[in-house]
């Protein structure tokens, strides 16, 4: 408490009544007043109207302009207690009034009145500011989970590899971060980076923790989380956040879970492509076969046809159609056999498809 008051007198009743429950400062000027409350910062403030130089409503204008964390309770001491006097000390930011000669209980009671209206604020503020910063969390953690399925919308419309990763460096970029996505497939890697493109030393630092059991390994500002196929390497976590970085660890781990599972699928969907026009291949070579068995037992029976024409009833032309007709044979059996072979690898490859 901080009493500004010209009569020591004011000032060794203040001493007496408060200086075991208070720290207490007293000044005798308007200007002294003024400065003490802006480098200690009391709580109340008892101001007396009269002083040399700067009076008591001057000096409570000039307080109440102080940027102060919290201003003080200030309560007017004056044995001029008319309504004017009242209202003048109200109306510059007064709170209370206090006559001379003092009342020793009634000062008392309005200091404690004072004191608890002061905790009261306190603790008012200190709930407006938590209040504040769950409000604040929750937008903040509402729009990360609105980019998370953002996200997970446009990384199940991906097609290929090259379009996964472009999909999660721009939700990453979202979160403000700077980040490489490694793509590994059957021994073949493709790394691109939100900053470098394609940086050798990030490819080959990802696929160094790929070999790691954990999923989540960090130091320092940076963080990779390793799902199956898919890295993400972060380069800028808030570290120094606490709390907003264990919070995108969360959901980073979702994300790259996430595309791990899509590139999975990627795979099996081009296994299936691959299958598929396999299929379609053999269906054209069987085809193509049936069409050239036609050709060919054409020709040979136009060939056996024209022979006999020719050779009529010579000796040698019964020797001649009978390797017509052996060579007839051994083509369709062959012809056959490769029909069968490849109607055997479709059935294969259509099980193998159902497997999957």
């Amino acid at each position: 408490m901080l009493v500004i008051d010209d009569d020591p007198i004011v000032s060794q009743v203040m001493q007496m009544l408060f200086e075991t429950e208070l720290h207490l400062t007293c000044k005798v000027t308007g200007e002294e007043g003024l400065k003490a409350v802006a480098e200690e910062k009391p709580e109340i403030v008892l101001l007396d109207i009269e002083m040399e130089g700067m009076d008591g409503y001057e000096a409570c204008r000039r307080i109440r302009q102080l940027d102060l964390p919290f201003q003080p309770y200030i309560i007017f001491v004056s044995a001029h207690s008319d309504p004017v006097k009242r209202l003048a000390a109200y109306s510059v930011g007064g709170e209370d009034f206090v006559s001379k000669p003092l009342q020793p209980e009634e000062l008392v009671r309005k200091v404690e009145q004072a004191l608890r209206y002061r905790r009261e604020i306190h603790e008012l503020k200190s709930q407006a500011q938590g209040a504040m910063s769950v409000a604040m969390s929750a937008m903040t953690d509402s729009s990360a989970l609105g980019i998370c399925l953002q996200y997970f919308r446009r990384l199940f419309q991906a097609v290929d590899s090259g379009q996964l990763m472009r999909t999660t460096l721009d939700a990453l970029g979202e979160f403000g971060l700077a980040a490489s996505v490694q793509f590994r497939d059957n021994g073949e890697v493709k790394t691109l980076s939100s900053e470098s493109g394609n940086s050798q030393l990030e490819s080959l630092l990802l696929q160094d923790l790929s070999a790691e059991r954990q999923h989540i390994v960090c130091y320092d500002s940076r963080c990779a989380f390793n799902y199956g196929p898919v890295s993400l390497l972060i380069n800028n976590m808030p570290v120094d956040d606490i709390e907003r970085c264990g919070k995108l660890k969360d959901y980073l781990a979702l994300m790259a879970e996430g595309a791990a599972e899509r590139a999975e699928v990627m795979t099996q969907d081009g296994a299936a492509a691959v299958q598929d026009r396999a299929g379609a291949t053999l269906a054209a070579m069987i085809e193509s076969q049936r069409a050239g068995q036609a050709d060919a037992r054409a020709l040979l029976d136009a060939m056996r046809a024209r022979m006999e024409d020719m050779l009529g009833n010579e000796p040698r032309a019964a020797l001649l159609l009978g390797l017509v007709d052996e060579a007839q044979d051994s083509l369709g059996k062959l012809q056959l056999q490769q029909v069968r072979e490849l109607e055997s690898l479709g059935r294969r490859l259509r099980g193998v498809a159902l497997r999957e």
